[in-house]
């Protein structure tokens, strides 16, 4: 009876929203004028449902809207014979390097990186540039065998086996320094010379392990961070939640760090970056791969509620990771997931869940509606919601804001034309949509361009890119008393912008 009441309802909405459609139709029209007034109240009334319609835009923020989107038609015709988002990022980035809306970008005030995986945030130009040429730095050349392939960095008092050698002494045999130090940022970056294999996500996957040792050596795991954030900060990011807690870096004598000293040097660095930003702030969201077996997974979940416990402002929640399509679905783990919330209420905290779910191609991926019936608070990539027009009525009832990653989901295999990208339909069907840069350092970006992307091939303006960044910090992990300094911070910030944007030459 409830299941045919549901279909009853969803018809007549359907229906309705046919017959509205319908009404801008007429069977003539008076005159050109005639024709065009029902052409732009269509338009109107397709655009109604978008989150950024209930903005209010000052006269200087229609000014500065009029010059943006002057620089998107200067950047089109600049790119007319390649537009970047059409093509692969990974030999599109030198085209976008230098552009006028991507200098725009870098200096809008961005809120929050939702969706980003530790240090895959960071600068891996820098890691090779200034990790690599530390002491003791070595990389595997050996044979690719139990679970060991070429090219992983990792610091040792010696060698640790057969296949290991001295960064230094292969840099120093080599005919040029510049050639040694680009193969080695080639091994840990996804490049030009990538955009081809036959499997990038193995690709992908070989950066992470590759650079698993190198920036998880203490003295680099603290500097690339105080680089990392710092850069975010000069890129007008004020907040950031981290995939995965920090915790078992490691030094020369293989002791590892315990999980509240690995935070501590964190909190340390975002007191110095609160100096140029006051409300800077670093939270955590646990994770586990989807690849793991489900005893693993509980006694994994047993540690985060643990850790939530201990640190409830920091840690705020679990996710599962890795590829969707070659993991354990979220179903696999569902009576540990279950018992985890209620062992949670048991040691009266919670597990929020933030679930990678849809980053696939295949209607078959399932993950979505684990999502929304596990309550997930945001979704990881979404890509696969657009089949599902029923769980995307439910995830903008519920207001479950999807986390996208444009350059990610292209390189990744998702979507070869960004102009193609769901996320033009969720933007525009008023799903709250957080853009997020996923891993920007492995994928040689920053997260600026992200937007660029975003602006140019979605048919964005200035008022959807400011409802974009606000969205980043109202559907964080904050509390509300954190999320109303934050906003109010993004807000100055936002209108010293606009000022910008109207005054200065581009």
């Amino acid at each position: 009876m409830k299941r045919t009441y549901l279909i009853c309802c969803v018809v007549l909405v359907l229906a309705g929203c046919v017959t509205a459609r319908g009404s801008f139709v007429k069977e003539t029209y008076q005159n050109t004028a005639d024709y065009m007034q029902a052409r732009e109240r269509l338009i109107a009334a397709e655009l109604a449902p978008r989150s950024d319609s209930n903005l209010e835009f000052s006269e200087d923020e229609q000014a500065a809207n009029r010059r943006l989107m002057e620089l998107k038609k200067k950047e089109i015709e600049r790119t007319k014979d390649h537009f970047p988002p059409a093509h692969s990022f990974l030999v599109s980035k030198e085209l976008i390097d230098g552009s006028p809306v991507l200098e725009v970008m870098k200096r809008m005030p961005k809120g929050g990186v939702l969706h980003a995986h530790g240090s895959a945030l960071g600068d891996f130009r820098w890691l090779i540039e200034h990790a690599t040429y530390l002491p003791n730095c070595y990389v595997y050349t050996g044979e690719e065998a139990g679970g060991r392939i070429k090219g992983e960095l990792g610091f040792f008092k010696e060698a640790p086996g057969q296949g290991w050698r001295l960064v230094s002494e292969l840099r120093q045999a080599a005919p040029t320094v510049e050639e040694f130090d680009k193969a080695l940022y080639e091994s840990i970056t996804l490049g030009p010379e990538d955009a081809n294999v036959p499997d990038i996500w193995q690709e992908f996957q070989n950066c992470f392990q590759r650079m698993g040792l190198l920036d998880a050596y203490r003295p680099v795991f603290e500097a690339l961070n105080r680089k990392m954030l710092n850069d975010l900060v000069e890129e007008n990011v004020q907040y950031v939640e981290f995939r995965g807690v920090p915790g078992g870096e490691y030094d020369l004598t293989g002791t590892r760090l315990r999980i509240e000293e690995s935070i501590a040097i964190i909190d340390n660095i975002v007191k110095d970056m609160r100096r140029i930003s006051p409300t800077f702030d670093v939270k955590y969201i646990e994770c586990a791969g989807g690849q793991i077996n489900a005893n693993d997974m509980e006694r994994r979940l047993d540690l985060v509620l643990r850790r939530r416990q201990l640190y409830p402002d920091k840690i705020k929640g679990f996710d599962i990771v890795g590829e969707e399509d070659k993991r354990h679905p979220h179903l696999y783990f569902i009576n540990e997931l279950l018992y985890a919330r209620a062992n949670a209420a048991r040691r009266n905290t919670t597990l929020p869940l933030y679930l990678h779910s849809g980053e696939s191609n295949w209607v078959e991926n399932e993950n979505l509606y684990d999502a929304v019936l596990l309550n997930s608070k945001r979704i990881g990539h979404g890509l696969a919601l657009i089949k599902h027009p029923l769980l995307m009525q439910i995830v903008k009832e519920r207001d479950i804001a999807i986390e996208v990653c444009p350059i990610s989901n292209q390189v990744l295999g998702y979507v070869a034309d960004l102009r193609n990208h769901p996320a033009v339909h969720y933007i525009n069907s008023g799903l709250p949509v957080v853009l997020c840069p996923d891993d920007p350092g492995i994928m040689r970006y920053t997260f600026s361009y992200d937007y660029y992307v975003a602006f140019m091939a979605w048919g964005l303006d200035l008022k959807c890119l400011k409802q974009l960044a606000k969205n980043s910090l109202t559907y964080s992990a904050m509390d509300e008393t954190e999320k109303k300094a934050a906003l109010a911070a993004w807000e100055k910030e936002w209108q010293t912008f606009i000022k910008w944007l109207n005054e200065t030459q581009l």
